[in-house]
């Protein structure tokens, strides 16, 4: 993770993100601009949050590992979003790791600021409440989708995230590890695999993959994992 030292990098996405409508002025002061590198993690589970997120541009993954070591896909950013809400309001432990799926930039605060400067500041607390209802919102529709939807449907999604301005993609994760983010089983997404394949949707050799009808490809993975990359 590299701090980058540009305050007027700084002042624009707080003026663009109307961030300086929900914090306040001392809050805003101890703003840090971050920039996190592919495949670097931003937070790990389990661990206490020192500094709370702000989410500006690039993209990240969260997800869960759960007691068995399986890892599970709750959703991808790709828009201004934010990081550590339940953190600050309840002092537990973070319960999900993120990633950066590609360079990313991240504004900062320091958890302590927060809760001295912005816990009874209004436009920040409802701010916050908007923020945990759409995390609700979305928590609930990716456990439906894992349910409702077809693996070829959610394999589309994983492979639309991780191709994002590219058509090509190199799987860093084993093929056991992505059936564990999308709720499957190895057997089910190598079938699935097979029917993109079939489909003319992507070409496969290995973890090297291309993606030939992205039109398709995005009609398929619609918005499973509360990704926007059609916007």
């Amino acid at each position: 993770m590299q701090i980058l030292k540009e305050a007027s990098t700084l002042a624009t996405y707080i003026s663009r993100h109307g961030l300086m409508d929900i914090l306040p002025t001392q809050v805003i002061e101890a703003c840090e601009l971050c920039r996190y590198s592919r495949d670097e993690i931003v937070l790990v589970a389990d661990t206490v949050m020192d500094y709370f997120y702000f989410f500006i541009k690039g993209k990240l993954k969260v997800f869960q590992i759960h007691d068995n070591g399986k890892a599970f896909l709750i959703q991808f950013y790709s828009s201004f979003d934010s990081l550590g809400e339940v953190e600050l309001t309840t002092e537990i432990a973070t319960s999900c790791s993120v990633s950066a799926i590609e360079v990313s930039d991240l504004i900062r605060v320091p958890m302590n600021v927060l809760k001295e400067h912005a816990l009874n500041h209004p436009p920040f607390l409802l701010y916050t409440a908007r923020s945990l209802a759409t995390k609700l919102i979305v928590a609930d529709r990716h456990h439906a989708s894992n349910l409702l939807y077809p693996v070829k449907n959610r394999l589309a999604s994983y492979l639309r995230a991780h191709a994002y301005e590219s058509d090509h993609i190199l799987l860093k994760e084993s093929l056991s590890d992505v059936s564990e983010y999308i709720g499957t089983t190895y057997r089910q997404l190598h079938r699935a695999f097979q029917q993109l394949i079939e489909d003319e949707i992507i070409l496969r050799s290995n973890k090297r993959i291309k993606i030939i009808d992205a039109d398709r490809l995005s009609e398929l993975a619609g918005t499973i994992y509360g990704d926007s990359y059609a916007e």
